[in-house]
């Protein structure tokens, strides 16, 4: 599978790296928007940021992917960099990018936080597109059925696996894409209620480990496994524990500023 959609010359763009592009302009394009909004003056920082921790992230997916399938590579060398015939472990983008974030936001002197809350918007865009971008490719498909007659038509479909036999599916794929944009929703109402600044994007990536995580269970695409699991289920309950407890970390030391700064303008008593 992983048709190529795009042959000009020597450019050859397939389905996956077609759509997966297109996602992360889309979701740089949500940041850009958001600085436009907050920090109009540091858009230029901002995408600085994004470009670092896209790159980071680029790198560090890839990496991750080829370790956990090092047994192949090992024997095919000269695929490693070939990013545009797919595979890429999202978990080491997060690995990656979000260290390259913190150290390019500090040499370009850009907001973390306000930045971060903009990240919360872009993620579920580029987590949409990525399942998309399976769906065309191949990856990520469901468990094969006996029929499709025997589920409603948003359950099952027709698709591919990674090596083009089609059969009647669990659509993981479509409900990953759905998933992206529950997120999406939920996060466009923090934003615009101004609840949890500087904590949404932990929010989005530990309900983003849950929901994986669940469905997780419903892939029949191979997988490494560790401790008698998918190896990326195994990451998406670590996401889950290590977004939850940053998150709230931040939450309670915004709640014990906040409180310290409402009893430093309290009025002394007599």
């Amino acid at each position: 599978m992983n048709p190529v959609v795009i042959d000009v010359g020597p450019v050859e763009l397939r389905a996956y790296a077609a759509w997966l592009t297109g996602g992360v302009l889309v979701a740089l394009g949500v940041i850009m928007w958001r600085a436009y909004r907050v920090d109009p003056a540091g858009m230029v920082r901002w995408l600085d940021v994004g470009i670092a921790a896209v790159v980071a992230g680029v790198i560090g997916a890839r990496l991750l992917h080829v370790a956990l399938e090092w047994e192949y590579f090992a024997d095919h060398t000269g695929e490693i960099d070939t990013i545009s015939l797919g595979g890429m472990a999202w978990h080491g983008a997060l690995l990656f990018g979000i260290p390259a974030a913190l150290i390019m936001s500090r040499i370009r002197r850009a907001p973390l936080r306000a930045w971060s809350d903009a990240v919360a918007l872009a993620w579920p865009v580029g987590m949409s597109a990525a399942w998309i971008a399976c769906r065309r490719a191949g990856c990520g498909y469901g468990y094969e059925v006996q029929t499709a007659a025997d589920w409603s038509g948003w359950v099952v479909e027709e698709l591919p696996d990674v090596y083009g036999l089609v059969a009647p599916r669990l659509d993981v794929q479509a409900g990953g894409a759905l998933f992206g944009g529950v997120l999406l929703a939920l996060v466009v109402i923090l934003t615009w209620r101004g609840w949890l600044p500087g904590v949404r994007l932990w929010v989005v990536l530990a309900l983003t480990g849950l929901g994986l995580a669940l469905l997780d269970f419903l892939r029949a695409d191979p997988a490494q496994t560790l401790f008698d699991r998918r190896a990326d289920q195994v990451f998406n309950l670590i996401l889950l524990l290590l977004s939850t407890v940053t998150g709230g970390v931040i939450w309670l030391m915004d709640r014990r500023a906040a409180t310290g700064n409402h009893t430093e303008r309290q009025p002394d008593e007599d």
